[in-house]
């Protein structure tokens, strides 16, 4: 068994972002970062990693600030004209694959600190929409789109996630143009899965084509589905069975051109049906087709860890902040939103250790705490370039992070329920973001 904590994160993001071969793929042109700069490739990398969400200058001169303080004490200030002149010489995907890097090395030789169902990894895939910046190039790639009433134009991009329920890591992210499919979005993030890995999906997702992917991937799925998605399913919803194995086939009328697989294609798979506490059956299609190994009482709480990418999607847009975009450009929004997905996910890897303790040190109480996500983000960011700065001292700098963790929690109250209310931002509009107006406190 064996266990990583934060400081291996931190020293490999380092690595990484410090390495000449890194400078050299992710600059935008040969000439970039040749020159010696106040504000170097590592810098700016740095700079970025504290979420600009403030007013540019203000956040300019608080990291310059911390560059003081962290690594000398020579006074350095930088315009934030220079630094966009700065952020057009970084290609996008630098975060991105950052990314990629933290969450494939949470999964290598840390046994201790992986949590499987099984064996399994369990992932949900989910989609979502964001406000954008309304310019001339926002408008370019996004498009626009009025809101219920017509009344405002605004730009949305469509975000696509997968994400890991129990360990809370989002293996991948993208944004793109609202005009993608979430369905065909998720076929991308198949791609990126493993064997044996579990996927669970909304009724929004089910078709034959995703299935037949992840079938010759051998990766296993749940689906909730509607309950006339197909006859076999409306037969099964109208029996007295709780669960039944049929074989499905693809839609005769479909077309099969540039397909892997003709209208003779089958694949095997398992209806069960679930009892939600409103008295309403929902129906789940799935690959785990064992019933020893994979009980039908067991589905109805694996399905709902699914929750865990709506609640993420909180986290992202309430906490993370991910629509405060500092910069207007295509670029510099996919810049901000792959480092958003980054901290999000050195976010849930540095609070482990603290939830760990704090399990321990409320033990007992009426109520099981967890660690608050607004704050534990708040405390990285406002001590980040020590951690990524200090090399040795980063041990005690996470270990002062660790006690604010453990002191800041919120306890988690079973059984609460929300009335839903699915119109209620129908009528809500995003004000235009201007070039010169940004959050100042």
């Amino acid at each position: 068994m064996s266990k990583k904590l934060g400081k291996y994160f931190i020293d490999k993001t380092n690595l990484f972002i410090s390495s000449t071969t890194t400078l050299i793929k992710y600059r935008v042109s040969k000439k970039d970062f040749t020159r010696d700069r106040k504000l170097t490739f590592e810098g700016l990398v740095l700079c970025m990693l504290k979420l600009l969400r403030q007013n540019l200058q203000i956040e300019l001169n608080a990291y310059f600030t911390s560059v003081r303080t962290a690594i000398s004490n020579k006074v350095v200030s930088f315009t934030s004209s220079a630094f966009v002149q700065s952020r057009k010489k970084l290609k996008p995907d630098l975060f991105y694959d950052l990314n990629a890097l933290i969450s494939n090395e949470f999964y290598l030789d840390n046994d201790e600190r992986v949590k499987l169902f099984k064996g399994h990894r369990v992932l949900g895939i989910d989609g979502s929409s964001i406000n954008l910046p309304v310019n001339e190039d926002t408008i370019k790639e996004y498009g626009t789109y009025n809101n219920q009433n017509q009344t405002n134009d605004i730009v949305l991009g469509r975000v696509s996630i997968m994400y890991d329920v129990l360990n809370e890591m989002v293996l991948d992210g993208k944004l793109c143009h609202f005009k993608n499919g979430e369905v065909s979005l998720s076929r991308q993030h198949m791609l990126l899965a493993k064997e044996n890995d579990i996927i669970i999906m909304d009724r929004a997702y089910p078709c034959f084509e995703s299935m037949h992917l992840m079938k010759i991937r051998k990766i296993h799925f749940i689906f909730r589905c509607k309950t006339n998605f197909s006859n076999q399913v409306i037969k099964f919803y109208e029996s007295d069975k709780n669960e039944e194995i049929v074989t499905i086939k693809p839609n005769k009328n479909d077309s099969f051109k540039n397909l892997p697989y003709n209208k003779n294609e089958t694949i095997e798979v398992r209806m069960i049906k679930v009892l939600l506490p409103s008295n309403e059956v929902e129906i789940l299609l799935t690959s785990l087709l064992s019933q020893d190994l994979y009980p039908a009482s067991e589905f109805g709480t694996l399905y709902y860890q699914r929750w865990g990418v709506e609640t993420y999607y909180n986290r992202f847009k309430n906490i993370i902040g991910v629509e405060n975009f500092s910069g207007t450009s295509n670029q510099f929004i996919q810049q901000e939103f792959n480092c958003a997905l980054y901290m999000s996910n050195m976010q849930s890897i540095l609070t482990k250790d603290a939830q760990d303790e704090a399990n321990e040190k409320y033990a007992g109480r009426k109520y099981e705490y967890k660690i608050n996500a607004s704050l534990s983000l708040s405390f990285i960011r406002s001590r980040i370039l020590e951690l990524f700065s200090k090399g040795n001292e980063s041990n005690k700098i996470l270990e002062e992070l660790k006690e604010l963790f453990v002191r800041n929690v919120i306890p988690i109250r079973p059984n609460r329920k929300f009335e839903r209310k699915p119109d209620k931002y129908r009528q809500r509009s995003k004000p235009k973001q201007f070039h010169n107006r940004r959050t100042v406190l």
